[in-house]
């Protein structure tokens, strides 16, 4: 039978040992979040490219293929049930 100052003992040696593991997964978490942080941030602050050619003819209004003024005809269909 163990005495009450040993339970004790080995109660403070269990509770130092989890609090090391919890500091070294405390500051993990912290290190993921901002590595994380710093690559949204980087992400978001890179140069974007001017846009091909093609994404700027079609924001001047510009046609790609064919003739501009080709009749159009939509075709919807619908289930109404």
């Amino acid at each position: 039978m163990t005495s009450r100052q040993q339970r004790r003992r080995n109660k403070t040696k269990k509770s130092t040992t989890n609090t090391g593991k919890s500091k070294w997964l405390l500051w993990g978490g912290v290190v993921v979040v901002v590595i994380a942080v710093a690559a949204v941030a980087v992400v978001g602050l890179l140069p974007t490219s001017g846009g091909t050619a093609d994404e700027s003819a079609l924001l001047s209004g510009g046609s790609l293929i064919g003739d501009p003024n080709a009749p159009v005809t939509l075709v919807e269909f619908g289930d109404f049930q």
